[in-house]
């Protein structure tokens, strides 16, 4: 890989930890303005059951999705900081040693895996990152 591509992978790595920073924050916002109403609630009456329910599940639903939007900002870090030490670590796969193919790293830059190997581990076969 040309040290151009390793410029546009490294902004492309930039570009997608800004949307998920984006996004973390994004929910967060959410989810304070979701706790702001819930305490400023008008009525003398508690909320309907369901409706109690559907907050939390909805609640729920958001911290997960945070999670997930902050494993995979460590995911970029990590992929940022790989990149600039040791490019050539950067496009090696962790598990089988192989290159990693351009066009993976193009679609997933933060990858640590070849496509061969990522198929494994989602096929139960190993253990490892996207």
């Amino acid at each position: 890989m040309s040290k151009v591509d390793l410029e546009h992978l490294e902004r492309r790595l930039l570009e997608e930890r800004d949307q998920t920073l984006e996004s973390i924050q994004q929910a967060e916002r959410e989810e304070e303005e979701g706790q702001r109403e819930s305490a400023g609630d008008l009525s003398r009456y508690p909320n309907h059951p369901a409706d109690a329910g559907s907050d939390t599940q909805e609640a729920e639903k958001d911290m997960a999705n945070v999670n997930r939007e902050s494993e995979q900002l460590a995911l970029i870090d990590t992929a940022l900081r790989v990149l600039r030490e040791d490019p050539d670590a950067y496009k090696t796969c962790e598990r089988c040693g192989s290159e990693i193919e351009a066009g993976r790293l193009e679609l997933v830059p933060w990858t640590r895996l070849c496509a061969e190997c990522a198929r494994k581990v989602e096929a139960g076969e190993g253990e490892a990152s996207a």
